[in-house]
């Protein structure tokens, strides 16, 4: 089993570094197949996992005073509570229903990656659709635990006007704050699923280590290409959840 937890660490860190934010989508694939969690456990593990991961990137965005304050509130404002909503939403989901969001969320994801259209950023900011894209993120980190930096980061390029590398920086903030968030109200909540906290502290501490070793990657690999590869994996994973849901 502590094999099956240091290859799920593994996995989502390195997956972290490679492609930014946006790898945190395997972290409940990779508790719930490899680690044999539940749905409800998986994701309530992977908030506090993807959380504390994402707040080991935050002190470099602010040594490079890459974070933008206004467009950090505006967004933290609808994402925050929708982060807990979505919280407390999922935990009243029939056993099921998550895992298939889940699904149709990496579908989209992978989508996404495979299209590899380029992001133009615009000249001033949109905010309706900043606080939309706010509220959407926040509500799908709450339901699925994921980190939704695949959503995040182009939201900031195409509303907030930040370049590519200014939204990645300021996405881990995000995430971290959702993700923390979303945990918290779990929780508290009475369907606050039983979790092994040594199972979260290994995860976010092998992972943030494995971090560090897929950004060093990540400047020697061709981003299409990548990007493509991380996309045939998120299908293969959604499929493989597919079936552990309906015949397992």
């Amino acid at each position: 089993m502590f094999i099956m937890l240091l290859v799920s660490a593994l996995i989502v860190g390195i997956s972290l570094g490679l492609l930014g934010a946006g790898g945190s989508i395997l972290t409940v694939p990779a508790l719930m197949l490899l680690m044999g969690m539940n749905e409800k456990t998986a994701i309530a593990c992977s908030l506090a996992i993807v959380g504390l991961i994402a707040f080991t990137g935050i002190f470099s965005s602010i040594k490079n005073k890459s974070l933008q304050p206004k467009i950090l509130f505006w967004f933290i404002l609808s994402s925050l509570p929708a982060a807990s909503f979505g919280a407390y939403l999922g935990a009243l989901f029939a056993d099921g229903v998550q895992t298939l969001i889940l699904i149709a969320v990496m579908l989209l994801a992978a989508g996404r990656m495979f299209l590899n259209s380029p992001i133009q950023p615009v000249h001033n900011s949109q905010l309706p659709k900043l606080l939309f894209a706010g509220a959407l993120t926040g509500l799908i980190t709450g339901i699925v635990g994921v980190g939704g930096g695949f959503l995040i980061v182009p939201a900031l390029v195409l509303f907030a006007g930040l370049t590519m590398q200014q939204a990645v920086a300021n996405s881990l903030l995000l995430i971290a704050l959702n993700a923390t968030t979303a945990f918290g109200t779990l929780y508290v909540s009475p369907q606050m699923p039983e979790i092994d906290w040594a199972v979260i502290t290994v995860m976010a501490a092998v992972g943030s280590v494995a971090v560090v070793a897929g950004q060093s990657l990540a400047h020697k690999l061709e981003q299409r290409i990548l990007k493509r590869i991380f996309a045939s994996l998120l299908v293969l994973v959604a499929i493989s959840l597919l079936v552990n849901l309906f015949l397992f």
